[in-house]
């Protein structure tokens, strides 16, 4: 969502599948959508979305989050994760985690929380980029159970090309397990454009991929671009 002093984004994953998943998932983006134009942090919108899920869901369903916030120039991101697998920041320089792994409780749980969810921010350099991802990707499984690598994988370790990261990543996923994934995927990399990369995302503005991932597309905002590829049923 794009507001007047910045963008916000979330990806998130529903536990479980069929109509109660689907029915969480459109509880949370319903409240992110209004929440974004009007709050004026991360957690006020996360504190919006606990108030509604509340009066909505069951005691035994929640959503894993993760909330970000990229400044007007770009300059910066922040991050507040809510149970979500923690993303990962690939630079010219280094590749790493961001935000805690474990500790957050989902949306939907936050009440039984001891303290309050944390933001992360960090600097967000021309060239950098962050995957998000749902577990569909980082717990997908090959035909002798070991989980996909996906920080150590081809697709993140290869030379910088945020613009087709996500196609390739969604790619690799596929031939680690041997299928498409039997878990819902989602796969978002935003970045901004440095001047090596800057060519790629341009040509990449009107790509669309069909099989065997369902392309989101992509789309400019501000300094910065973003690219989602997702499988929402799963196989």
């Amino acid at each position: 969502m794009t507001t007047p002093d910045c963008v916000r984004l979330v990806v998130g994953d529903a536990k479980g599948k069929g109509l109660p998943a689907v029915q969480s998932a459109a509880a949370v983006l319903s409240v992110f959508r209004e929440a974004a134009h009007e709050e004026d942090s991360l957690a006020a919108i996360v504190s919006r979305i606990e108030t509604s899920l509340a009066r909505q869901l069951s005691d035994e369903q929640f959503v894993t989050a993760i909330l970000a916030e990229v400044s007007a120039d770009g300059t910066k991101i922040e991050l507040l994760s809510c149970g979500h697998p923690a993303p990962l920041l690939l630079s010219t320089s280094d590749l790493r985690r961001i935000g805690p792994e474990e500790g957050n409780l989902p949306l939907g749980l936050g009440h039984l929380a001891d303290a309050p969810r944390i933001p992360v921010t960090i600097p967000f350099e021309p060239g950098d980029a962050v995957l998000f991802y749902t577990d569909g990707a980082s717990e997908a499984r090959n035909k002798a159970g070991a989980f996909f690598p996906l920080a150590d994988c081809a697709a993140v370790r290869a030379p910088p090309d945020p613009a087709t990261l996500a196609d390739r990543l969604g790619d690799e996923v596929i031939r680690y397990v041997g299928h498409e994934p039997d878990d819902d995927v989602a796969l978002l990399v935003a970045y901004r454009e440095g001047s090596t990369l800057a060519q790629t995302a341009q040509e990449s503005t009107s790509t669309l991929r069909r099989a065997p991932l369902t392309t989101g597309g992509t789309w400019p905002t501000r300094p910065f671009r973003c690219r989602l590829v997702c499988n929402p049923t799963g196989r």
